[in-house]
């Protein structure tokens, strides 16, 4: 049956005129984002070179976090056990030491869609186990950024292809930008120059030894926070220029639950916001990644990361500052905040 289904595929491509391509056959790639398979063979996950690839995969997730949380999620086999639902990881790294060739430098070899759509295959491989350690140690931070690259441009395309239309055609209209987030982002405040919209993920979380009897829900939140103000000089565009600004604007415009509380900026000296200036297009952005609060209530709580751009749009003379915060306190946030990042590079000049 499977080899008429494939035949099938081949007339119906044939039919149309289409080009056939490998690819267009290829299964969808599946599983969680930020998981990665790693194939090594015993004696060399046990030893030194194993060691060393742990230690750059399981280093901490760059950002802001209440709670140090690992760069990727680590699934170890053995070349020989990868079986079918293992091939269509949307992240396969292969480590090796190829006996039956001779390299003048460790060989990496990248394999886009080679088992299923949207997934990236990485082999690192060398005939000198010493090399390839070497290599590992001092040279391993290409291939974590080769993943997480990787990644981010997945979601990117995701988001680029199924967005909210109403957020994209309004962050248009009112500020001159275009940017893609997930249709199921629902608007709470839409003003002329300020957009609150809200996003729920629901989890279900099957009961254990260690919890209560029976199984429940949980939430978690990502928002969107849109804003603009008149551009004035250069100091808007330094951090403490683009976070004044930030808690100006939300504790207006974001009220917590309890009376008098606010969306606030966390400044204690552990969790302190870093910034960076990059590029949206060619202009000038400061990008923030920090955590929020709740303030002006003793009572209030709650909190999580966020990621911000404040843009100099030249054009319209503003500074545009677009935020996605998370709130799930009882979840690890790196794949939120990595969704979030992504929301963000689809951000483009439309005027």
């Amino acid at each position: 049956m499977k080899f008429l289904g494939f035949i099938t595929a081949l007339i119906l491509l044939s039919s149309c005129g289409s080009e056939l391509k490998r690819e267009d056959l290829l299964p969808d790639a599946f599983g969680p984002y930020g998981q990665v398979i790693v194939l090594m063979e015993d004696d060399l996950w046990n030893g030194p070179v194993g060691e060393a690839v742990m230690y750059h995969l399981d280093q901490n997730a760059k950002g802001v976090y209440l709670r140090p949380e690992p760069m990727f999620d680590i699934v170890r086999m053995k070349p020989d056990e990868l079986d079918h639902v293992g091939q269509m990881n949307r992240l396969i790294l292969k480590v090796m030491v190829d006996f039956d060739s001779t390299y003048k430098e460790t060989a990496i070899i990248e394999k886009k869609d080679y088992f299923a759509k949207g997934q990236l295959f990485l082999i690192v491989k060398d005939s000198d186990v010493d090399r390839l350690y070497s290599f590992v140690v001092n040279e391993f931070a290409m291939i974590v950024n080769m993943m997480n690259d990787f990644t981010i441009q997945e979601l990117i395309t995701q988001y680029k292809t199924n967005f909210n239309p109403a957020l994209k055609s309004k962050a248009e209209k009112d500020f001159g930008i275009t940017l893609s987030v997930p249709e199921d982002f629902k608007t709470k405040i839409d003003s002329s120059n300020f957009i609150w919209a809200k996003r729920d993920r629901s989890k279900h979380v099957m009961p254990n030894e260690t919890s209560e009897p029976g199984a429940d829900t949980y939430w978690i939140q990502q928002g969107l926070l849109i804003w603009s103000v008149p551009y004035t000089d250069t100091s808007q565009l330094t951090e403490s220029g683009v976070l004044q600004n930030r808690d100006t604007v939300l504790k207006y415009h974001v009220p917590g639950k309890l009376k008098g509380s606010y969306m606030a900026t966390e400044y204690d000296p552990y969790y302190k916001p870093k910034s960076k200036i990059i590029k949206v297009g060619e202009a000038y952005t400061v990008q923030v990644h920090g955590l929020w609060k709740h303030a002006g209530n003793p009572a209030a709580f709650g909190g999580g990361p966020f990621v911000m751009y404040a843009i100099h749009n030249e054009k319209r003379n503003t500074v545009v500052s677009v935020c996605i915060y998370i709130y799930g306190p009882k979840y690890d946030k790196r794949e939120y905040i990595r969704e979030a990042e992504a929301m963000l590079k689809t951000i483009e000049f439309v005027d």
